[in-house]
C-alpha cells in the first residue's frame, strides 16, 4: 500500500499483512479553507521470521567467532540460542548480545569465545512471541587458518606478562613502515 491514495471516509485493508504496518494520513479538504490532517499508526502483530546471513561459519581453535541471526517480529520476541538442545547464556565460553534496530527488527549475535573442539557443531537461533516461533541454524566448523574478524584483534600469543596481541604487532609494523617512509622522504629532500 506504499504511497497509495484513497478517497472516502473509510479505509478498509483486507487481509492485513506485516507490510501494511505504518502511519496512515487522513486528510480532509473542502476546498474552502486549509485542510485538516490526522495520523493513524497501524501496528500489525506477526510471528517471528528468522534469517541467518551466514549459515556456515568456520574458525580456528582458540579464536573467537560471531554467529548471527536477524529477527523480524511484532510484538518483539524472546530470543535464545541453543546447542545440542541446551540453551546458552553469557559465560566464559559464550557472549550473547541483541540489538533492536526498530520495533520489529532485532539482530542477535552469539560470540563463541576462544573456540574449543566441543564448541563446533550446529547452533540454533530461536525467536518466540505470542503468535509463533521460528528458528535459524548456523553450522560452526573448524578451520586451519583464523578468520578475521573477529579473530585478528583478539588473538594472544604467549602467556602471562609476555603475551602480545595481533593488534599490538600490527601497530608496531605500521610504526616501523611510517619511520621508513619518513627516512626516505628526508633523504630525498
Amino acid at each position: 500500500m506504499s504511497g497509495a491514495t484513497y478517497s472516502g471516509n473509510v479505509l478498509n485493508i483486507h487481509s492485513v499483512h506485516k507490510e501494511d504496518r505504518g502511519t496512515y494520513y487522513c486528510v480532509a479538504d473542502n476546498g474552502v479553507s486549509r485542510g485538516d490532517r490526522r495520523n493513524v499508526n497501524l501496528e500489525v502483530e506477526f510471528a517471528p521470521v528468522v534469517t541467518v546471513p551466514r549459515p556456515r561459519v568456520e574458525q580456528a581453535l582458540q579464536y573467537d567467532m560471531d554467529l548471527e541471526c536477524h529477527i523480524e517480529a511484532y510484538p518483539p520476541p524472546a530470543i535464545r540460542w541453543l546447542k545440542d538442545s541446551v540453551q546458552l547464556s553469557s559465560n566464559q565460553h559464550y557472549q550473547l548480545s541483541q540489538f533492536a534496530t526498530a520495533d520489529e527488527f532485532t539482530d542477535s549475535t552469539l560470540r563463541v569465545i576462544t573456540a574449543e573442539k566441543r564448541q563446533y557443531g550446529e547452533y540454533i537461533c530461536q525467536a518466540t512471541n505470542k503468535l509463533g516461533e521460528a528458528e535459524g541454524r548456523v553450522e560452526f566448523t573448524e578451520s586451519v587458518i583464523p578468520v578475521c574478524p573477529p579473530a585478528c584483534g583478539q588473538a594472544r600469543y604467549g602467556g602471562g606478562a609476555s603475551a602480545i596481541t595481533v593488534s599490538s604487532v600490527l601497530m608496531a609494523v605500521a610504526t616501523v613502515l611510517t619511520m621508513v617512509a619518513i627516512a626516505q622522504y628526508v633523504k630525498r629532500a
